[in-house]
């Protein structure tokens, strides 16, 4: 791909690796970098993904650098060996890999050229959330056998540790295996941070960290996979158009809005027009325990938004102080009374405290950071609504990987629902990028270049953006929440901007579906509906209507307003 071609995509200039496809019989497998997959069997998706991942002391995942690649294949085995380094670590690794018809071996090799503080450092695989609700049984380093099901809501805590190996239903009556080797492995539920898979790693993570890798330690690593048997039907779906049907109207839109920060009411000039264009429903203002409110900027830019509501986020409260921090915010808003208003810490004091200095409001509570945190929370007091953000690269950055997570998010709305009753949902501030992290530490980012947890994401400047963000809104109104913040809006004119000026001009939205949503992301409102492609090659696109209707054929990353 040109520089011209890329940075209209993703922002960006910046190189990738290419991927290369690997075949042995139907069982097929791509590889990227240090990581391998999806990997799919007669059309089916066995394993999301196999990688080998240094994370360090604030939870960043700097990308393995490949320096070598061999590989060959035949019609039914392939082979591939990677050496290479990860620099900000001074690890060596080596993996190789082996395949037949049935089974895939990947085994690591890791050496340490300096004492290493490390979270986690190792193999990890992947299951697709497709084997949500499905079979699975887990032998675990003491022998003993767990038999179970995929969760279909999200786990907060790791649903199985001490493994040793799973074997688990891939489609109806297919059952496939995966054995680890070197280490002590734990499974979690990744939508609890926005990605689309079930994770299996190294190193519970009950046990202290970071942890010390002596210079000189050599870290060995392996995981087998195997197919033990094949599903009846064989998985279909390539050169078919995506069907998309229009519902009903389904109600009113989510409130979209935008987030602030202190420093934007210091350069208020500079969003005033952005915001006058947008239109948000909102914006969430979010603020530290006894930080003043520049009500003149604030006013300005509310009058801007065309008298958008104002959310109000404050964290960093103390129990015993909170009643004066809050007031304190309230007397430097005035005469501005905020729609809504979340606090964190999110305990009975708090939120008591809220209500005595913004009587006038509902008062929120959950979490400033990711929805784990909210899905772990227990000192929870009663809240008029529930509230997180995500983060698209907590784990990650390939673009592929975020894209795919847009799946995961119904989920966190369901499991909220199930814990909570109907409280409504307020989700952001969120992007590709992280607001801010409770992990540690963000890697310093210019925003030219993708990083796991960084703050700054090139994508977002793209078309990939655009498509990204349509994604994300429609996932989220479909799944019934009443708010929707997003960062980095006014930034200016942006493929992301454009799309959000078109959503901000709608009040209802229609339900509809799409045959296949990890490719075709629809948003339907009441005069218009957007058609956003989340893969990287054109996808043929079938509206309901006429059946002889020809199909619109949509370029990557593209959003088809129809």
């Amino acid at each position: 791909m040109n520089p011209l071609e890329s940075r209209r995509l993703f922002g960006t200039d910046e190189a990738l690796a290419e991927s290369l496809e690997l075949r042995a019989g139907s069982l097929i497998a791509r590889l990227r970098g240090t990581r391998l997959g999806p990997v799919t069997c007669e059309g089916h998706e066995v394993w999301h993904g196999i990688d080998f991942l240094y994370r360090d002391a604030d939870w960043g995942t700097p990308a393995p650098a490949v320096d070598s690649l061999e590989h060959s294949q035949s019609a039914d085995a392939f082979r591939a060996r990677l050496r290479g380094s990860i620099a900000a670590a001074e690890i060596a690794f080596e993996i190789h890999i082996e395949a037949d018809v049935r089974s895939v071996r990947y085994e690591a090799t890791a050496t340490m050229a300096s004492d290493l503080a490390t979270n986690r450092t190792g193999i990890v695989l992947m299951h697709p959330l497709a084997v949500c609700g499905r079979r699975v049984d887990v032998e675990h380093t003491d022998g003993r056998l767990s038999m179970s099901t995929f969760p279909t809501l999200i786990a907060p805590w790791p649903p199985f540790t001490l493994v040793r190996a799973v074997r688990h239903e891939y489609a109806d009556g297919a059952w496939a295996s995966c054995r680890f080797a070197g280490e002590d492995f734990e499974l979690e539920d990744q939508r609890n941070n926005a990605d689309a898979s079930f994770k299996t790693y190294s190193r519970s993570n009950l046990m202290p960290r970071p942890y010390v890798l002596r210079a000189g330690t050599v870290l060995r690593q392996s995981v087998t996979l195997r197919i033990e048997s094949t599903p009846a039907v064989r998985r279909e779906r390539e050169g078919r158009p995506v069907r998309v049907r229009i519902g009903e109207i389904a109600g009113a839109l989510p409130s979209i809005g935008t987030a602030l920060s202190g420093a934007d009411l210091r350069a208020a000039e500079k969003h005033a027009s952005a915001l006058r264009a947008l239109a948000p429903a909102h914006l969430q203002l979010c603020l530290e325990a006894g930080q003043a409110v520049d009500a003149l900027a604030l006013g300005g830019l509310l009058d801007a938004a065309e008298n958008a509501a104002l959310h109000l986020e404050i964290r960093g409260l103390a129990e015993k102080d909170a009643s004066a921090q809050l007031a304190y915010i309230a007397k430097s808003l005035e005469p501005i009374v905020p729609h809504a208003v979340a606090v964190f810490p999110s305990t009975t004091p708090v939120l008591a405290a809220a209500r005595r200095a913004f009587p006038q409001c509902r008062i929120g509570g959950g979490t400033p950071f990711f929805f784990t945190q909210l899905n772990r929370i227990e000192d929870l007091g009663a809240c008029d609504f529930l509230c997180f953000g995500t983060a698209a690269v907590v784990h990650g950055a390939d673009d592929e990987e975020i894209m795919a997570g847009l799946q995961s998010l119904p989920a966190m709305t369901a499991t909220l629902r199930e814990r909570h009753g109907e409280v409504p949902v307020h989700v952001g501030p969120s992007g590709i990028g992280a607001w801010r992290s409770p992990l540690g530490a963000q890697p310093a980012s210019d925003g030219t270049r993708r990083l796991a947890l960084a703050r700054r994401d090139p994508r977002t400047r793209g078309l990939y953006g655009a498509a990204w963000a349509v994604g994300y809104i429609a996932q989220f109104a479909q799944a019934g929440a009443q708010a929707i913040t997003l960062f980095d809006l006014t930034e200016g004119p942006v493929p992301a901007f454009d799309v959000l000026r078109r959503i901000t001009q709608g009040t209802r939205w229609r339900r509809c579906e799409s045959s296949d949503p990890a490719s075709i992301a629809v948003l339907a409102l009441e005069g218009a509906t957007l058609l956003a492609n989340l893969r990287d090659t054109a996808v043929d696109v079938k509206l309901d209507g006429p059946a002889g209707s020809a199909p619109i054929r949509i370029d990557p990353y593209e959003t088809l307003i129809a």
